[in-house]
């Protein structure tokens, strides 16, 4: 028998070295691996992978020692766990639109989208196609990620002509080499999900994006203005309705932060907003969604979320936008838009946002207000290391936003608005909300269309703005 291999790790700080002495030639890699779990345990790396570093080629864990004797390699880690960080970042921005699971150690993350998309129903009384707002897919990471991008696995029932249930599939418009990002991915994913990119199958193929059903491509090609009109209203609405401004709103505790400067007009940033901006804008450019008034003669700006843009994604400002993330230094670029719908203009620079309005080269001060749900009631410590009580500005009592209402409210209809879908209530055991599959539990909460009796929760129709059925004659889809 031969000397054992040696062989020298680098850490994945690349400041230190770990030597292993392998049993024997044939001993395999995975041996190796093992060993470094309690240096890199599984829960708070993920898998680890070894590179060689004089080729820079990935080792297998198969591999035997042998073959790899006297060389050095280096440690590769964080690759599961910074998509999940990206994936957390995203599933800030989109509230209880994103979320994942993912088991410690794997390389796979199943995903939950809570977006409209289109679903056909068959039954005795023939196919319908419907608006369904709960979609599944899969992520799996390859060992040579990021440089290659995962694979996608879409798991739920679709209509769409580039997704379909138990295929690999892939967003249309998304090149991974141009932005090797989870963060960009699921969002480019998503805008294939609600129909703002797709692909129909006319004069050219995209690559991993071909036509996966004809007849959902020729049904999307006759809609195609309505399904976008749907995706812009759902994927780009406000969660949070403001009442007057901002901090005019009912039960939203304002938690204000940093020194009250002035400045015109006065900005608002929500808690989310701020954390996007930090954590999306050293990734990617995104769209500022909000809305925007005037106290008297002051203009005043809130931005609620972050919306990151996936590249070469859709160019249309949309309607809630009230500026654009260009990312860190600005080196991200973003798509050209009407400046009357995005007056702000935020990048980092060293970390810290910095705010332009308009076409001022000038950077903005005013108000840095954070929004809070639940209002602290423990003294906080601050940066210097002092213990001070939260400063906070209430809204108004329920009377008072009562009265705020009643004066917002117009005396008629705008003209050309659409009518509000009603509900009834129909008796049904155990009611199944068509649009989100789950159950109502109290009969306050749910009814029927008026018009098809499809059942569905009010506050998905209050998301959707219309019937799921996209033959009623209160479809969610505009008309055809």
């Amino acid at each position: 028998m031969g000397e054992a291999p040696q062989i020298f790790v680098r850490t994945s700080d690349g400041k230190q070295f770990h030597s292993w002495a392998s049993p024997t030639a044939e001993t395999p890699i995975a041996k190796l691996l093992e060993s470094l779990l309690d240096e890199y345990p599984l829960s708070q790396h993920g898998p680890i992978d070894l590179v060689d570093e004089s080729s820079g080629k990935l080792i297998a864990p198969e591999v035997s020692a042998g073959t790899v004797a006297n060389r050095i390699l280096a440690v590769r880690t964080r690759y599961v766990s910074d998509a999940l960080g990206q994936l957390d970042a995203l599933r800030v921005q989109e509230a209880s639109a994103v979320d994942y699971f993912h088991e410690p150690g794997s390389s796979t993350i199943a995903l939950n989208l809570w977006y409209p998309g289109i679903v056909r129903i068959d039954s005795s009384g023939g196919s319908k196609l419907v608006v369904k707002g709960s979609h599944r897919a899969m992520l799996t990471l390859p060992k040579d990620f990021p440089d290659k991008p995962p694979h996608i696995l879409w798991l739920s029932p679709i209509f769409h002509p580039n997704l379909s249930a138990d295929n690999e599939v892939w967003p249309m418009m998304y090149n991974w080499s141009d932005s090797p990002s989870v963060l960009t991915l699921v969002t480019a994913l998503i805008d294939t999900v609600v129909g703002l990119t797709i692909h129909l199958g006319r004069r050219f193929s995209i690559r991993r994006c071909q036509v996966q059903n004809s007849r959902a491509s020729n049904w999307y090609r006759r809609n195609r203005k309505a399904v976008a009109s749907l995706a812009k209203r759902t994927r780009y609405r406000l969660d949070g309705p403001l009442m007057g401004r901002p901090l005019e709103s009912t039960n939203v505790h304002w938690n204000i932060k940093g020194a009250l400067t002035g400045g015109d007009p006065t900005v608002f940033l929500s808690r989310r907003a701020v954390r996007g901006i930090l954590e999306i804008g050293i990734r990617n450019s995104g769209w500022l969604i909000g809305k925007q008034g005037r106290h008297g003669q002051a203009p005043w700006i809130f931005v609620e979320r972050i919306v990151p843009l996936p590249p070469h994604g859709n160019s249309e400002a949309p309607a809630n936008a009230v500026g654009v993330l260009r990312g860190e230094q600005g080196q991200h670029e973003t798509p050209p838009t009407n400046d009357q719908l995005r007056p702000l203009d935020v990048h980092l620079q060293d970390g810290e946002p910095v705010l332009r309005f308009g076409s001022s080269l000038k950077p903005l001060t005013g108000y840095l207000v954070e929004v809070e749900t639940v209002l602290p009631t423990e003294p906080t410590l601050q940066s210097d290391g002092v213990l001070r009580q939260p400063i906070t500005v209430r809204g108004p009592y329920p009377e008072q936003a009562r009265q705020l209402s009643q004066a917002h409210e117009p005396e008629t209809s705008p003209e050309g608005a659409r009518s509000i879908v009603r509900l009834h209530t129909k008796e049904l055991e155990p009611p199944v909300c068509i649009y989100c599959g789950n159950l109502c539990f109290t009969d306050e909460e749910w009814g029927a269309c008026v018009e098809c009796g499809f059942i569905m929760h009010g506050e998905c129709l209050h998301q959707l703005g219309g019937c799921p059925n996209t033959d009623c004659p209160r479809t969610a889809l505009e008309p055809r």
